[in-house]
């Protein structure tokens, strides 16, 4: 099984000024982060505002992904719901357009066991012929998993991985000692290079929309062992991550596009719109570190 390696964008889904998906803005941020290096999307995110979208959407979406990528990169379709038949419907449409993984967060709300979280996934990953990623993102699903559940997933042979939206490092680097076979993505920016340090080689981040090139270089750093000039950039990226979380990160990212010339509309309500002196401070923060 293919081991994922590098910068995936949780890739920001654009609307138009009806509130549409916009095909053409998704094709224009697919080219631009291709353009940069990257090695393929995470598609239906949180970051892709998905739990804001209608299911023929989400397939919408993802349709037209595929359609940019065109086989220069991995699609990765995280396809989480809350019942098991509807991840499954939207797993099998993500099979037909052949992508190259499916993802799912947990599902939550209602408070299932870990019985239940595992069957789950191995129901996902009896249900289509493509691997599996689990994507472990505790602050929002209010989910956590013990390194021991882990490993329970990691029995399936069909599910090769996990998107770490964690800040527990040592149970990431705990779980790459042990599955060196496995592809584990940092789900953190902000924590990248803390993460290449303990072995990490991939990363799915929601800032790779618009500043993919900071990561690849960080990526290329790292391997040349230059580790200081990798937490200068780190560093800048940090700066830029902490600005967005003062306006909203995902409202700021879509700010950010805008500002670099892809209009991707607002994020759907209820957020609401950033106010012009948000934009302001945020514009100052990306032009003082090299994202404009």
């Amino acid at each position: 099984m293919k081991k994922f390696t590098g910068i995936y964008p949780a890739l920001i889904t654009p609307f138009d000024e009806k509130g549409r998906i916009n095909p053409e803005m998704v094709k224009a941020v697919v080219d631009s982060c291709l353009a940069k290096g990257v090695s393929g999307f995470y598609v239906g995110g949180s970051t892709g505002e998905s739990y804001l979208l209608s299911a023929d959407e989400r397939r919408f979406m993802l349709e037209q992904v595929v359609k940019a990528v065109d086989g220069r990169g991995a699609v990765i379709a995280n396809i989480g719901v809350f019942a098991t038949s509807q991840g499954i419907e939207l797993a099998k449409h993500a099979e037909s357009l052949g992508v190259s993984a499916v993802s799912s967060v947990p599902p939550f709300y209602f408070p299932f066991n870990m019985e239940e979280y595992v069957q789950y996934y191995n129901d996902l990953a009896g249900s289509v012929s493509v691997p599996v990623i689990i994507y472990n993102i505790p602050a929002m699903s209010g989910i956590t998993f013990k390194t021991s559940d882990i490993q329970r997933f990691f029995a399936n042979d069909k599910i090769i991985g996990m998107k770490h939206t964690s800040y527990d490092l040592f149970q990431l680097q705990r779980v790459l000692k042990e599955y060196p076979q496995k592809s584990i993505f940092c789900g953190h920016d902000e924590l990248f290079l803390s993460a290449a340090a303990v072995g990490v080689q991939a990363g799915i981040g929601s800032t790779f929309n618009f500043m993919a090139e900071k990561f690849v270089k960080i990526q290329k750093l790292v391997s040349e062992n230059k580790w200081t000039e990798a937490a200068d950039i780190q560093d800048e990226a940090n700066a830029v991550i902490e600005a967005l979380c003062k306006v909203g990160v995902f409202k700021g990212i879509k700010a950010a596009l805008k500002l670099q010339g892809f209009d991707c509309g607002e994020c759907r309500k209820p957020f609401q719109p950033l106010k012009k002196e948000q934009i302001s401070m945020l514009e100052k923060v990306l032009d003082e570190n090299c994202c404009l």
